[in-house]
């Protein structure tokens, strides 16, 4: 469907600019749309690489398990099947820390393994799967890299400006999340 689309809207482009007579333009902006995108890829690339690393880092040097300790009595609430039974907390925990620490895509990893630790084998969703996956639209997040790499090669003159209010909303919206997670449960 998105390359029907997309093809549809590079058939638009060209139908327009040949019949304007703009054809030279709509090939200049091609070319610099191009490549500002694989500028804009290898810059976020770089920064998933240096990312993953930390984090293996971390795990290796076992500052991942001392965050995981630190955050265990909220992972609780959020996740009592997982805690009680201790399958999938730590993967939970490692995905939780890297969203917290803004890590983006690098985290992508570590919520797969933790919705795999969380797989019971019946084919549903248990509701600590819920929860996670509703959690993962709404991680609260310390240092968003992507979006703060994102303004600055877009020309931000200060790409920080905006973390107070990511503080404040992926906050409020993550205990909105595991709240009505655990509370429609109920209803269903």
């Amino acid at each position: 469907m998105a390359m029907r689309i997309s093809g549809g809207l590079i058939a638009a482009s060209f139908l327009f600019a040949l019949v304007s007579g703009n054809l030279k333009a709509l090939s200049e902006a091609a070319i610099s749309g191009c490549a500002g995108a694989v500028t804009l890829t290898l810059s976020l690339l770089g920064l998933m690489c240096l990312w993953s690393g930390l984090m293996r880092a971390a795990e290796a040097s076992g500052l991942l398990e001392r965050l995981s300790r630190l955050l265990s009595p909220l992972l609780r609430i959020a996740f009592p099947n997982a805690a009680r039974t201790g399958k999938g907390i730590k993967e939970i925990a490692a995905a939780v820390i890297a969203n917290i620490l803004g890590l983006g895509n690098a985290a992508t990893p570590l919520s797969v393994a933790a919705m795999k630790a969380l797989d019971d084998g019946s084919g549903e969703m248990s509701d600590d799967m819920v929860t996670f996956t509703v959690l993962g639209t709404a991680f609260p997040s310390l240092l968003p890299t992507t979006v703060l790499a994102l303004r600055a090669s877009s020309g931000s003159s200060n790409p920080s400006d905006i973390l107070p209010a990511v503080w404040a909303c992926s906050l409020v919206l993550s205990c909105v999340a595991v709240l009505s997670s655990r509370l429609l449960k109920k209803f269903v």
